[in-house]
């Protein structure tokens, strides 16, 4: 697999701290099967402020990836979504479309469910009940992304893959 090629590496002002120790370092990013990414990663090393981002370098054709989860080994299945895909669980009632301060991230389909449910006011395991059960691989389920880039990827055989309509909104 290829490694990460710095781009820019340099010392800015810190927003948080107004120190001039925010070091930002940026990289591009040969992902298998989706293309370049930009990888950007700003640390002020005086206050610990941090930013981490995925973004595309650049775009593809707009896709859908249907994915279903039917064992609690599809949680662990790898997944990027990218800053402009929104995803869509029908079976837990989950639509996230995506949003001006949306960030590309590389997880699992467990990390996806996580991300859910700390996203969600007030879910626990009585509010939650369905997408707890999913996480824990005790619910089946379909984990559809719908990515105008055309950059967000899972990595399974599994995956159903179609070109997505241009009719749908992101």
């Amino acid at each position: 697999m290829n490694e990460p090629k710095l781009l820019y590496e340099g010392k800015h002002i810190c927003p948080v701290c107004h120190k001039e120790t925010l070091v930002i370092k940026e990289y591009i990013y040969e992902a298998p099967k989706v293309g370049k990414l930009e990888l950007s990663v700003w640390e002020c090393e005086n206050c610990g402020f941090r930013v981490r981002d995925v973004k595309p370098f650049e775009t593809l054709t707009p896709i859908k990836l249907e994915y279903k989860i039917e064992t609690e080994n599809d949680l662990n299945t790898f997944v990027y979504r990218s800053a402009f895909a929104s995803i869509i669980i029908p079976e837990l009632g989950v639509e996230i479309t995506a949003g001006s301060a949306y960030q590309g991230i590389i997880t699992t389909v467990e990390g996806i469910l996580e991300i859910i449910i700390d996203q969600i006011n007030d879910c626990n395991e009585n509010t939650c009940k369905d997408i707890f059960e999913a996480k824990e691989g005790k619910k089946p389920f379909t984990l559809i992304i719908e990515d105008p880039s055309g950059l967000s990827f899972i990595q399974s055989e599994k995956v159903v893959i179609k070109k997505l309509d241009n009719s749908i909104q992101p």
